[in-house]
């Protein structure tokens, strides 16, 4: 990784796991198999693996290391870590994917084939934890690369699944870099619904 990169991994190595993944543990739903899309330094990851799930972890970057040595054995033990971009990887079946400020980092031309990558991993009656930016964020006018989605283009997106917890969050915040931004973003926890077969 580049100076900056790992530098932007150290800062947030410790911090808190976003509070989308807080409230979903507060369902009390049965540990499983996750999935943590863009996982960072591990915020996330890590309070999965604190609350006994097992967690295949996915970055672009090789940050295995520095979440590793935040766990105790039997979390080590329940960790596996991929490097690859979301075009490349092979998703198993799992109870959870999470994927917090992730997915807008994908290349624009791959978006539609790893969502649908994403979804048909879910078993039914599972849920997502999603952060979306939104088009009112400051990088809609200035970060070409990056996907912005209406409200109306979000739900199309989970026209499958019933939306537990749908709320846009507008702030003003310092980033890890430092760089003053206005935050507009969709905090998202959905659960997949069950299609029966007409006969």
């Amino acid at each position: 990784m580049q100076n900056n990169k790992e530098e932007y991994y150290n800062i947030t190595k410790n911090a808190k796991p976003h509070l989308n993944i807080l409230n979903f543990l507060n369902f009390n739903v049965l540990p499983g198999k996750a999935v943590d899309l863009g996982c960072g330094a591990g915020r996330d990851t890590i309070e999965l693996l604190k609350n006994n799930w097992k967690v295949l972890s996915i970055d672009k970057e090789d940050t295995e290391s520095i979440i590793r040595e935040q766990l105790n054995q039997k979390e080590s033990e329940n960790f596996k870590f991929e490097k690859c971009f979301f075009g490349e990887m092979n998703l198993p079946k799992v109870n959870l994917i999470v994927a917090n400020f992730s997915l807008p980092f994908s290349k624009k031309e791959f978006f539609n084939d790893i969502w649908k990558n994403i979804t048909n991993s879910l078993s039914n009656e599972r849920l997502f934890c999603w952060k979306f930016l939104w088009k009112k964020d400051t990088w809609a006018e200035t970060k070409e690369n990056i996907i912005f989605l209406t409200e109306q283009e979000v739900k199309a997106l989970f026209s499958n699944f019933e939306l537990i917890q749908f709320s846009e969050i507008e702030k003003d915040a310092t980033i890890a870099s430092g760089e003053k931004k206005h935050w507009n973003v969709y905090d998202i926890i959905a659960q997949k619904k069950i299609f029966q077969k007409t006969v």
